[in-house]
């Protein structure tokens, strides 16, 4: 028998939690061992944390998780419930049971017969409403899901029914790609799915409508219909990426190995881009400084050759850099003379709460998981120590060039806040940076022809150094002062603040 994990997203929950908190409980622990609740309180203003947390003492040895999070919004919660839940099967209902737990319990059956995301629905034949909306809310909500069935859902009825369950193995390849936070993140992970080539099977219900739902029609429906352009955007995207990701041989090199890493160790000192990098982060680390930390450790993962790592102005015999090629970690030690340590970013050599600052600068981008990294890097952050994140923003500066960087993505300031928050990490600073090279990165990637697949590191002219540091140093005035809308890469200082799951 497969495992089920159940994600039951909270939001000022106070009146209705104890309600149906004992049924929740009493409905997973029917399913076999391993299985879990997990409530999500996505950062309520009443006593819902509190009630959750009295019902995990009062229960000890149930299958019960309590993950608190700061307010982004119903899927965001959603979201990190279901990458925090380890069993086979993981889906998720609302609090007030509008879908009957009889009625879960069949899109669970189907979620187990076949491999694809089982969806409840509230307009099939089968289906049955036991207390309907108000006429206008329906009417609306039926617009809605005509909207979507003309544009990014096409073929699914009812998108919106807060019953959703599929193997661990779909939600890990569909959520990766999600960013939407609100409601309509329901209707982006089915058009997400169908973009991959998932299934999506509709399986009627019995539904009664709460007329405690937390929905405003006006306010969140208008922002559901705004986020349909967003969500045909992640999902061409989706598409696009599991198509490049197939055409790839296996055979395929990394982009840091032998050759590239002789590239790379002759560049990341040298090179004005680098440089650049290392006063933007230097600049950044100095404004959000504590003066407890200044004997505390730096790790830098992914640091390359560390030549970025030495120019940061942190006390060398205090820093570590972490790196999976031998030949980038022997440079930084003998280059540099900085303490490296071979090893991946889901598994760090380092103990728990050691460091005062992590930095993950032009990391996370390569990864699929980039989640399991930042969870790894907030295990070795010491209690309000901060993680420093560089990645490549826009996912419109998308180009060959991203290809033969080993990108999987790029990044927006919601999808980099939204990983942060999973792994209980609070930005403190998010600024774009390299403002003055997005037109000239745009017009060389849209107006050059394909070419060959480089790293981009051969050492520009002298005038193109010169300006480039000079624009830098005018840019970096703004870092931490300013939170700059425009620039290739986003950056972002986040604090650690053990907001984590709760047993």
């Amino acid at each position: 028998m497969k495992t089920f994990g159940l994600v039951v997203p909270l939001f000022d929950e106070e009146e209705r939690f104890p309600e149906f908190a004992d049924l929740l409980l009493d409905f997973v622990s029917e399913h076999p061992p391993g299985s879990e609740l997990i409530f999500v309180d996505d950062g309520s203003r009443d006593g819902t944390a509190a009630l959750v947390e009295r019902l995990v003492a009062d229960h000890p040895g149930r299958p019960v998780r309590f993950l608190r999070r700061p307010h982004e919004g119903k899927g965001a919660a959603v979201a990190a419930g279901l990458r925090a839940s380890t069993a086979d099967l993981r889906g998720f209902c609302d609090l007030d049971l509008s879908t009957p737990l009889d009625q879960l319990a069949g899109v669970l059956r189907a979620a187990q017969r076949v491999s694809a995301l089982a969806i409840g629905s509230r307009d099939l034949a089968a289906s049955r409403l036991l207390r309907g909306e108000h006429p206008v809310r329906e009417a609306l909500g039926r617009a809605y899901n005509h909207m979507l069935q003309m544009t990014i859902t096409p073929g699914v009825v009812d998108t919106q029914c807060g019953a959703k369950v599929a193997s661990g193995a779909i939600w890990e390849a569909v959520l990766p790609h999600c960013r939407e936070s609100g409601y309509a993140w329901d209707a982006e992970v089915i058009a997400i799915a169908a973009a991959l080539g998932i299934g999506v099977q509709e399986i009627p219900i019995d539904w009664r409508h709460d007329e405690r739902s937390k929905v405003n029609v006006a306010r969140d429906g208008l922002a559901m219909v705004w986020a349909i352009p967003r969500i045909w955007r992640s999902a061409r995207t989706a598409a696009e990426v599991t198509q490049r990701s197939a055409a790839v041989p296996s055979g395929t090199a990394e982009v840091f190995d032998e050759v590239n890493a002789d590239k790379l160790m002759a560049a990341d000192r040298d090179h004005w881009w680098f440089r650049s990098k290392a006063a933007f982060v230097s600049t950044a680390l100095r404004r959000t400084a504590r003066s407890s930390d200044r004997d505390g450790w730096l790790v830098d993962l992914g640091a390359g050759s560390g030549g970025v790592t030495a120019l940061l102005g942190w006390r060398p015999d205090r820093v570590a850099v972490v790196e999976g090629n031998h030949a980038l970690v022997s440079q930084a030690h003998g280059m540099h003379g900085l303490i490296g340590l071979q090893g991946t970013t889901d598994a760090l050599p380092v103990a728990d709460g050691s460091a005062v600052v992590v930095c993950l600068l032009d990391v996370i981008e390569h990864l699929d998981d980039p989640v399991a990294a930042l969870a790894e890097a907030t295990r070795v952050l010491a209690p309000g120590g901060r993680l420093v994140v560089n990645v490549p923003a826009y996912q419109w500066l998308w180009s060959a060039a991203d290809e033969s960087l080993g990108h999987v993505r790029r990044y927006d300031r919601r999808l980099l806040r939204r990983q942060m928050a999973t792994v209980g990490l609070q930005p403190v600073i998010m600024t774009h940076v390299f403002s003055w090279l997005v037109l000239p990165v745009w017009l060389k990637r849209r107006l050059a022809g394909a070419g060959e697949a480089e790293l981009g590191l051969d050492q520009a002219s002298v005038v193109i150094d010169r300006t480039a540091m000079v624009l830098t140093r005018l840019e970096r005035a703004l870092v931490g002062r300013i939170a700059s809308p425009l620039g290739t890469s986003l950056l972002c200082v986040a604090v650690r603040t053990d907001e984590g799951i709760r047993q």
